[in-house]
Protein backbone atom coordinates (compact mmCIF):
# COMPACT_ATOMS: atom_id res chain seq x y z
CA UNK A 1 0.00 0.00 0.00
CA UNK A 2 1.59 3.34 -1.16
CA UNK A 3 1.25 6.42 0.79
CA UNK A 4 1.88 4.65 4.13
CA UNK A 5 3.79 6.89 6.69
CA UNK A 6 7.29 5.03 7.57
CA UNK A 7 7.90 3.64 11.30
CA UNK A 8 9.10 5.72 13.62
CA UNK A 9 12.07 3.88 14.19
CA UNK A 10 12.55 4.45 10.46
CA UNK A 11 12.45 8.69 10.65
CA UNK A 12 8.51 8.46 10.30
CA UNK A 13 6.78 11.39 12.70
CA UNK A 14 3.20 10.31 11.58
CA UNK A 15 0.42 7.25 12.29
CA UNK A 16 1.05 5.20 10.19
CA UNK A 17 -2.49 5.12 8.40
CA UNK A 18 -3.61 7.02 5.06
CA UNK A 19 -7.21 8.24 7.68
CA UNK A 20 -5.18 9.94 10.83
CA UNK A 21 -8.73 11.85 11.29
CA UNK A 22 -11.98 10.84 11.24
CA UNK A 23 -14.98 12.70 11.82
CA UNK A 24 -15.20 17.03 12.93
CA UNK A 25 -12.86 17.58 15.77
CA UNK A 26 -14.01 20.47 17.95
CA UNK A 27 -10.52 21.58 18.16
CA UNK A 28 -7.50 21.51 16.55
CA UNK A 29 -4.77 18.57 17.05
CA UNK A 30 -1.09 19.27 16.66
CA UNK A 31 -0.08 16.88 14.02
CA UNK A 32 2.29 14.85 16.64
CA UNK A 33 1.79 14.49 20.74
CA UNK A 34 3.88 15.93 22.77
CA UNK A 35 3.02 14.64 26.82
CA UNK A 36 2.76 17.33 28.73
CA UNK A 37 1.61 19.68 26.34
CA UNK A 38 -2.25 18.49 25.37
CA UNK A 39 -4.93 18.41 28.52
CA UNK A 40 -7.01 15.96 28.34
CA UNK A 41 -10.53 17.19 27.94
CA UNK A 42 -13.71 15.89 29.88
CA UNK A 43 -15.66 13.48 28.64
CA UNK A 44 -12.74 11.96 26.04
CA UNK A 45 -10.40 8.79 25.82
CA UNK A 46 -7.10 9.00 25.02
CA UNK A 47 -5.67 5.78 24.22
CA UNK A 48 -1.95 5.42 23.97
CA UNK A 49 -0.53 1.55 22.79
CA UNK A 50 2.41 1.22 25.16
CA UNK A 51 3.58 -1.59 23.62
CA UNK A 52 2.59 -2.68 20.59
CA UNK A 53 5.00 -5.55 19.44
CA UNK A 54 5.09 -9.32 20.84
CA UNK A 55 7.34 -11.54 22.49
CA UNK A 56 10.91 -10.26 21.00
CA UNK A 57 10.91 -7.25 22.84
CA UNK A 58 12.81 -4.82 20.45
CA UNK A 59 13.79 -0.84 21.16
CA UNK A 60 11.45 0.22 19.04
CA UNK A 61 8.53 -1.89 19.90
CA UNK A 62 7.65 -3.28 23.42
CA UNK A 63 5.84 -5.89 24.19
CA UNK A 64 1.60 -6.00 24.27
CA UNK A 65 0.23 -3.27 26.60
CA UNK A 66 -2.79 -0.24 25.94
CA UNK A 67 -3.32 2.38 28.25
CA UNK A 68 -6.39 4.50 28.74
CA UNK A 69 -6.88 8.02 30.04
CA UNK A 70 -10.42 9.03 30.90
CA UNK A 71 -11.92 12.09 30.82
CA UNK A 72 -13.47 11.64 33.99
CA UNK A 73 -13.28 14.03 37.43
CA UNK A 74 -10.84 11.84 38.83
CA UNK A 75 -9.13 11.33 35.42
CA UNK A 76 -8.83 7.50 35.91
CA UNK A 77 -5.54 5.75 34.02
CA UNK A 78 -6.84 2.05 33.52
CA UNK A 79 -3.73 -0.19 31.99
CA UNK A 80 -4.68 -3.29 29.60
CA UNK A 81 -1.75 -5.47 29.78
CA UNK A 82 1.87 -4.83 30.85
CA UNK A 83 4.20 -6.58 28.62
CA UNK A 84 8.36 -6.31 28.67
CA UNK A 85 9.13 -2.53 27.98
CA UNK A 86 5.85 -1.03 28.27
CA UNK A 87 6.26 0.99 31.47
CA UNK A 88 9.30 2.70 29.76
CA UNK A 89 7.19 3.92 27.70
CA UNK A 90 4.44 4.71 30.12
CA UNK A 91 7.45 6.75 31.64
CA UNK A 92 7.63 9.65 28.71
CA UNK A 93 4.25 10.42 28.68
CA UNK A 94 4.60 12.04 32.14
CA UNK A 95 1.79 11.05 33.85
CA UNK A 96 1.15 10.69 37.68
CA UNK A 97 2.72 7.39 38.44
CA UNK A 98 0.35 7.39 41.63
CA UNK A 99 -2.41 7.17 39.65
CA UNK A 100 -1.63 3.78 37.81
CA UNK A 101 -2.86 1.66 40.16
CA UNK A 102 -5.70 -0.27 38.06
CA UNK A 103 -4.42 -2.84 35.70
CA UNK A 104 -6.42 -5.76 33.58
CA UNK A 105 -5.00 -8.68 32.27
CA UNK A 106 -6.25 -10.14 28.62
CA UNK A 107 -4.07 -13.35 29.19
CA UNK A 108 -0.92 -14.71 31.21
CA UNK A 109 1.18 -15.18 28.55
CA UNK A 110 4.96 -13.26 29.81
CA UNK A 111 4.49 -10.99 26.89
CA UNK A 112 1.65 -9.54 28.41
CA UNK A 113 2.64 -9.54 32.23
CA UNK A 114 6.23 -9.40 32.62
CA UNK A 115 5.89 -5.42 33.85
CA UNK A 116 3.57 -5.95 36.72
CA UNK A 117 6.85 -6.76 38.69
CA UNK A 118 7.73 -3.34 37.63
CA UNK A 119 4.85 -1.69 38.61
CA UNK A 120 4.27 -3.38 42.15
CA UNK A 121 8.04 -3.09 42.89
CA UNK A 122 9.92 -0.17 41.18
CA UNK A 123 7.12 1.90 40.85
CA UNK A 124 6.88 2.18 44.36
CA UNK A 125 10.50 3.64 44.48
CA UNK A 126 9.63 6.07 42.04
CA UNK A 127 6.28 8.16 43.18
CA UNK A 128 3.81 5.10 43.55
CA UNK A 129 4.23 5.89 47.56
CA UNK A 130 0.24 5.65 49.34
CA UNK A 131 -1.73 3.24 47.26
CA UNK A 132 -1.47 -0.61 46.14
CA UNK A 133 -2.04 -2.09 42.63
CA UNK A 134 -5.26 -3.80 41.50
CA UNK A 135 -5.08 -6.61 39.08
CA UNK A 136 -8.34 -7.62 36.72
CA UNK A 137 -7.86 -10.81 35.14
CA UNK A 138 -9.63 -13.23 33.91
CA UNK A 139 -9.89 -17.13 35.47
CA UNK A 140 -8.53 -20.65 33.71
CA UNK A 141 -9.59 -23.92 33.22
CA UNK A 142 -7.90 -24.87 36.87
CA UNK A 143 -7.01 -22.54 39.53
CA UNK A 144 -3.44 -22.76 38.94
CA UNK A 145 -3.87 -21.50 35.80
CA UNK A 146 -5.80 -17.71 36.77
CA UNK A 147 -5.10 -14.73 37.25
CA UNK A 148 -5.56 -14.95 41.19
CA UNK A 149 -2.72 -18.23 40.87
CA UNK A 150 -0.44 -15.64 38.95
CA UNK A 151 -0.99 -12.72 41.30
CA UNK A 152 0.04 -14.91 44.51
CA UNK A 153 3.00 -15.94 42.62
CA UNK A 154 4.31 -12.11 41.94
CA UNK A 155 3.37 -11.07 45.47
CA UNK A 156 5.32 -13.98 46.96
CA UNK A 157 8.13 -13.26 44.79
CA UNK A 158 8.85 -10.25 45.58
CA UNK A 159 8.85 -10.94 49.20
CA UNK A 160 12.48 -9.66 49.53
CA UNK A 161 11.92 -6.59 47.66
CA UNK A 162 8.62 -5.25 49.62
CA UNK A 163 10.48 -6.03 53.55
CA UNK A 164 13.59 -4.23 52.23
CA UNK A 165 11.46 -1.01 51.38
CA UNK A 166 8.38 -1.46 54.23
CA UNK A 167 10.02 1.27 56.64
CA UNK A 168 10.48 3.68 53.85
CA UNK A 169 7.22 3.39 52.33
CA UNK A 170 3.20 3.69 53.75
CA UNK A 171 1.67 0.19 53.96
CA UNK A 172 -0.79 0.62 51.42
CA UNK A 173 1.94 0.56 48.72
CA UNK A 174 2.70 -2.94 49.31
CA UNK A 175 -0.92 -3.87 48.68
CA UNK A 176 -1.21 -5.99 45.58
CA UNK A 177 -4.75 -7.00 45.04
CA UNK A 178 -6.82 -8.98 42.28
CA UNK A 179 -9.98 -9.68 41.36
CA UNK A 180 -10.62 -12.62 39.17
CA UNK A 181 -13.19 -13.16 36.88
CA UNK A 182 -15.20 -16.49 34.60
CA UNK A 183 -13.10 -15.82 31.38
CA UNK A 184 -15.96 -17.94 29.38
CA UNK A 185 -18.84 -15.32 30.36
CA UNK A 186 -19.28 -11.57 28.85
CA UNK A 187 -19.58 -9.47 31.80
CA UNK A 188 -18.89 -6.42 33.56
CA UNK A 189 -15.99 -6.53 35.75
CA UNK A 190 -15.06 -3.06 36.39
CA UNK A 191 -18.28 -0.33 36.97
CA UNK A 192 -16.86 3.01 38.79
CA UNK A 193 -16.83 6.46 37.99
CA UNK A 194 -18.65 6.42 34.92
CA UNK A 195 -16.38 4.31 33.50
CA UNK A 196 -17.57 0.13 32.74
CA UNK A 197 -15.45 -2.64 32.05
CA UNK A 198 -16.78 -5.71 30.01
CA UNK A 199 -15.17 -8.90 29.29
CA UNK A 200 -15.67 -10.76 26.74
CA UNK A 201 -13.90 -14.23 26.11
CA UNK A 202 -11.61 -14.97 23.05
CA UNK A 203 -9.60 -18.25 21.79
CA UNK A 204 -6.26 -18.17 22.30
CA UNK A 205 -3.75 -21.14 22.75
CA UNK A 206 -5.51 -22.04 25.99
CA UNK A 207 -8.57 -21.31 27.67
CA UNK A 208 -8.70 -18.24 29.46
CA UNK A 209 -8.19 -15.30 27.53
CA UNK A 210 -10.44 -12.17 27.08
CA UNK A 211 -10.89 -8.89 25.39
CA UNK A 212 -12.29 -6.11 26.95
CA UNK A 213 -14.64 -3.42 26.21
CA UNK A 214 -14.64 0.46 27.95
CA UNK A 215 -17.31 2.90 27.93
CA UNK A 216 -17.54 6.27 29.10
CA UNK A 217 -19.98 9.26 28.29
CA UNK A 218 -21.02 7.63 25.26
CA UNK A 219 -17.36 6.32 23.85
CA UNK A 220 -16.50 2.57 23.53
CA UNK A 221 -13.04 1.29 22.74
CA UNK A 222 -12.50 -2.55 22.56
CA UNK A 223 -9.35 -4.39 22.87
CA UNK A 224 -8.89 -7.98 21.88
CA UNK A 225 -6.26 -9.05 23.52
CA UNK A 226 -4.73 -11.94 22.03
CA UNK A 227 -7.02 -13.84 20.01
CA UNK A 228 -8.25 -15.95 16.71
CA UNK A 229 -11.34 -14.50 14.55
CA UNK A 230 -14.38 -14.94 17.24
CA UNK A 231 -17.62 -14.26 17.56
CA UNK A 232 -17.83 -13.25 21.45
CA UNK A 233 -16.00 -9.86 20.19
CA UNK A 234 -18.25 -9.18 17.54
CA UNK A 235 -21.26 -9.91 19.70
CA UNK A 236 -19.85 -7.61 22.56
CA UNK A 237 -19.19 -4.74 19.65
CA UNK A 238 -23.43 -4.69 19.17
CA UNK A 239 -25.01 -3.02 21.57
CA UNK A 240 -24.09 0.65 20.14
CA UNK A 241 -21.40 1.98 17.90
CA UNK A 242 -17.81 1.38 18.64
CA UNK A 243 -15.33 4.19 18.52
CA UNK A 244 -12.17 2.35 18.32
CA UNK A 245 -11.51 -1.30 17.93
CA UNK A 246 -7.96 -2.41 18.39
CA UNK A 247 -7.43 -5.99 17.27
CA UNK A 248 -4.17 -8.24 16.86
CA UNK A 249 -3.04 -9.10 13.63
CA UNK A 250 0.29 -10.83 12.73
CA UNK A 251 1.63 -10.74 8.82
CA UNK A 252 0.85 -13.30 6.54
CA UNK A 253 2.43 -17.35 7.60
CA UNK A 254 4.74 -16.87 5.01
CA UNK A 255 6.39 -13.45 6.10
CA UNK A 256 6.81 -15.09 9.60
CA UNK A 257 8.80 -18.01 8.30
CA UNK A 258 10.68 -15.63 6.03
CA UNK A 259 11.52 -13.33 9.17
CA UNK A 260 11.36 -16.01 11.74
CA UNK A 261 13.63 -18.69 10.14
CA UNK A 262 11.08 -21.13 10.83
CA UNK A 263 9.08 -23.69 8.35
CA UNK A 264 6.37 -22.63 6.62
CA UNK A 265 4.18 -25.18 8.24
CA UNK A 266 5.11 -24.10 12.36
CA UNK A 267 4.42 -20.41 10.59
CA UNK A 268 0.62 -21.45 9.53
CA UNK A 269 0.35 -23.03 13.11
CA UNK A 270 1.40 -19.72 15.05
CA UNK A 271 -0.93 -17.51 12.86
CA UNK A 272 -4.19 -19.51 12.30
CA UNK A 273 -4.48 -21.82 15.51
CA UNK A 274 -3.58 -18.76 18.37
CA UNK A 275 -3.67 -15.14 16.42
CA UNK A 276 -5.19 -13.07 13.26
CA UNK A 277 -3.82 -12.99 10.10
CA UNK A 278 -4.62 -9.35 8.09
CA UNK A 279 -7.56 -11.14 6.09
CA UNK A 280 -9.28 -11.95 9.29
CA UNK A 281 -8.36 -8.48 11.35
CA UNK A 282 -10.11 -7.23 7.99
CA UNK A 283 -13.56 -9.45 8.32
CA UNK A 284 -13.74 -8.41 12.13
CA UNK A 285 -13.64 -4.96 11.10
CA UNK A 286 -15.79 -5.51 8.03
CA UNK A 287 -18.67 -7.20 10.95
CA UNK A 288 -18.22 -4.26 13.13
CA UNK A 289 -17.55 -0.89 11.38
CA UNK A 290 -15.70 0.51 14.15
CA UNK A 291 -15.37 4.47 12.80
CA UNK A 292 -11.62 3.47 13.77
CA UNK A 293 -9.82 0.33 13.40
CA UNK A 294 -6.36 -0.17 14.96
CA UNK A 295 -4.11 -3.25 14.23
CA UNK A 296 -1.92 -4.34 17.20
CA UNK A 297 0.55 -6.73 18.24
CA UNK A 298 2.37 -7.05 15.08
CA UNK A 299 5.90 -6.85 13.92
CA UNK A 300 6.40 -3.50 12.29
CA UNK A 301 8.93 -3.20 9.22
CA UNK A 302 8.86 -0.88 6.28
CA UNK A 303 8.90 -2.97 3.70
CA UNK A 304 6.56 -5.84 5.21
CA UNK A 305 3.87 -3.44 6.79
CA UNK A 306 2.25 -1.97 3.49
CA UNK A 307 1.99 -5.84 2.58
CA UNK A 308 -0.14 -6.70 5.44
CA UNK A 309 -2.35 -3.05 4.65
CA UNK A 310 -2.30 -4.74 1.00
CA UNK A 311 -3.80 -8.46 2.16
CA UNK A 312 -6.10 -6.63 4.67
CA UNK A 313 -7.32 -4.01 1.97
CA UNK A 314 -8.95 -7.50 0.35
CA UNK A 315 -11.44 -7.37 2.86
CA UNK A 316 -12.07 -4.14 4.91
CA UNK A 317 -12.21 -0.16 3.65
CA UNK A 318 -12.65 1.46 6.56
CA UNK A 319 -10.17 3.49 8.33
CA UNK A 320 -7.36 1.48 9.84
CA UNK A 321 -3.93 2.34 11.79
CA UNK A 322 -0.72 0.14 11.98
CA UNK A 323 -0.35 0.88 15.91
CA UNK A 324 3.28 1.61 16.87
CA UNK A 325 4.91 2.10 20.14
CA UNK A 326 2.93 5.42 21.76
CA UNK A 327 0.55 5.66 18.88
CA UNK A 328 -2.05 8.16 20.99
CA UNK A 329 -5.57 8.14 19.83
CA UNK A 330 -7.59 10.92 20.97
CA UNK A 331 -11.35 9.43 20.94
CA UNK A 332 -14.50 12.02 21.13
CA UNK A 333 -18.16 12.87 20.44
CA UNK A 334 -17.14 14.60 17.51
CA UNK A 335 -14.01 12.39 16.23
CA UNK A 336 -11.25 10.02 16.28
CA UNK A 337 -7.54 11.51 15.79
CA UNK A 338 -4.56 9.28 16.04
CA UNK A 339 -0.92 10.81 16.33
CA UNK A 340 2.63 9.69 17.22
CA UNK A 341 3.98 10.49 20.45
CA UNK A 342 6.82 13.06 20.41
CA UNK A 343 8.52 11.92 24.07
CA UNK A 344 11.88 12.50 26.21
CA UNK A 345 14.29 9.45 26.24
CA UNK A 346 15.06 10.26 30.00
CA UNK A 347 12.13 11.88 31.32
CA UNK A 348 11.69 12.22 35.48
CA UNK A 349 9.12 10.71 37.15
CA UNK A 350 5.54 12.54 38.04
CA UNK A 351 4.68 11.83 41.65
CA UNK A 352 0.85 12.79 41.39
CA UNK A 353 -0.16 14.24 44.93
CA UNK A 354 0.18 11.74 47.41
CA UNK A 355 -2.70 10.91 49.95
CA UNK A 356 -0.82 10.60 53.04
CA UNK A 357 3.06 11.14 53.86
CA UNK A 358 5.55 8.95 53.10
CA UNK A 359 7.70 7.09 55.91
CA UNK A 360 11.13 8.13 56.70
CA UNK A 361 12.18 5.34 59.18
CA UNK A 362 15.82 3.80 58.12
CA UNK A 363 15.55 -0.21 58.20
CA UNK A 364 17.19 -1.98 60.90
CA UNK A 365 20.80 -3.37 60.37
CA UNK A 366 22.08 -6.42 60.94
CA UNK A 367 25.55 -6.53 63.52
CA UNK A 368 27.35 -8.01 60.43
CA UNK A 369 26.92 -4.92 58.49
CA UNK A 370 29.19 -2.59 61.22
CA UNK A 371 32.23 -4.92 60.20
CA UNK A 372 31.18 -4.99 56.19
CA UNK A 373 30.46 -1.47 55.91
CA UNK A 374 33.45 1.25 54.59
CA UNK A 375 33.69 3.68 57.04
CA UNK A 376 32.63 7.60 55.25
CA UNK A 377 33.06 10.02 57.85
CA UNK A 378 36.03 11.30 56.55
CA UNK A 379 35.14 11.99 53.02
CA UNK A 380 31.33 13.19 53.91
CA UNK A 381 33.20 15.89 56.29
CA UNK A 382 35.44 17.40 53.22
CA UNK A 383 34.06 20.54 52.14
Amino acid sequence: MSGLPAPTFAGGKRAMTTDPVVGSPARTYPEVFVPGEEDLEDGEFRVTVLGSGNPWVTRAQASGSILVEVGNRERDLLIFDLGTGSLANFASLKLPVNALDKVFITHLHADHIADLITLFGSYRKSGRVDRGVKVWGPSGPEARLGTAHFVAGIREACQWDSDSTRSIHAPESFELEVEEFEYSATQVVYEQNGVTVTSFPVVHALSGAVGYRIDFAGLTVVHSGDTRPGWPLVHACEEGNVDLLIHECFPPAEAIAASMGVPIERARVIVDEAHTSPRGAGKVFDLVRPRMAGLWHTVVTPAGTPLLFDDLRKVYDGPVVQTQDLTVFNVTTEAVIVRQSEVEAQPRPVPGTPRSEPQARPPAQPDWWDDALIPLDDVNSLP
